[in-house]
């Protein structure tokens, strides 16, 4: 880790060297920046003269000075801008937590992105912003029963909102969590397929959630009636986390980088998709990355929630 950020900081100073270099200033010598010559042929900058160049490079992400996740504070993580967070994604830095009855687990940075679509009508939040996903499964658990009339639905009908997971997570789950990180976390927006029992997707407000479909991997089969974006009737209402942009994991290529470990072994973890081909399934990642749609609810896989903070 130390050696990547360390060739960051490097690069910034060469770069910072060949703009100080252009203007021919000398230690001995005071000059406003206005009053000295520059010229952006050597440096790679897109500034005309000195001081946008300094502001340019201070700006940019490989001057940045990374913020570390492992250790820093929630409150620098939450207040600390995009580039400082993004070295420690795109290197997969993760840092504990202690959740008491269910372990010590790894949290790392999924995503750090808003783009234009995230202000989108109906759009999910859920990979939008600052976003905190576990990178290991913390437990296991089922996804919903098989009980006619139980206030947590019946398969996958009513979808995530209805699921007992979700029940589950924000409240017994979240119950784990310590009090500085809990004070950080942000109420967000959840929109999530639907199965055939249903005819709409989903919008519930949540502390944490499972991830859907599209968050881990993009649809590469490029065919809208079949597939994962057919399966998954809210595909185009989220968009992959940043963390799974950056190890172009799609549903046939790179799919490994989906892959999560329980006590050293790689195994399946829940998503909150509902199948829409059936009335039962929800869609789960395999012990090998690989995309699985057809889950039964009442089976009892690996849970691994994300989470905003802000």
């Amino acid at each position: 880790m130390n050696r990547k950020i360390h060739f960051k900081s490097l690069l910034c100073g060469i770069v910072l060297g060949l703009v100080l270099a252009g203007t021919g200033v000398y230690a001995a010598i005071m000059y406003q920046s206005s009053e000295v010559g520059y010229d952006n042929t050597n440096s790679g900058l897109a500034s005309q003269n000195v001081q946008d160049a300094l502001d340019e490079l201070y700006g940019s992400q490989s001057c940045a000075i990374p913020i570390d996740f492992a250790t820093a504070s929630w409150d620098k993580i939450v207040n600390a801008p995009p580039s400082q967070l993004q070295t420690s994604m795109e290197y997969g830095i993760t840092r504990s937590i202690d959740l008491g009855n269910l372990g010590i687990h790894q949290l790392r940075i999924a995503n750090v992105s808003s783009p234009s679509e995230c202000s989108g009508n109906g759009f999910s939040q859920t990979a939008c912003g600052l976003v905190i996903e576990f990178a290991d499964i913390i437990t296991t658990h089922r996804m919903n029963p098989y009980t006619d009339g139980a206030t947590n639905g019946d398969g996958n009908k009513g979808g995530w909102p209805a699921s007992e997971m979700r029940t589950y997570l924000n409240s017994t789950v979240y119950d784990t969590l310590p009090s500085d990180l809990k004070s950080k976390i942000i109420n967000t927006t959840v929109v999530s397929g639907y199965g055939s029992n249903d005819s709409s997707n989903f919008t519930s407000t949540d502390k944490l959630y499972l991830l859907s479909a599209h968050e881990v991997w993009e649809d590469a089969d490029g065919n809208p009636s079949n597939g994962m974006n057919y399966n998954d009737k809210a595909y185009d209402n989220t968009r992959q986390l940043d963390y799974y942009k950056l190890k172009n994991v799609t549903t046939s290529t790179y799919y490994a980088g989906a892959t999560k470990q329980s006590n050293g072994i790689m195994d399946p973890w829940w998503l909150r998709s509902a199948n829409f081909r059936d009335a039962n399934t929800f869609f789960r990642v395999g012990a090998i990355g690989t995309s699985t749609p057809c889950v039964d609810s009442t089976n009892t896989f690996g849970v691994s929630p994300a989470f905003r903070i802000g």
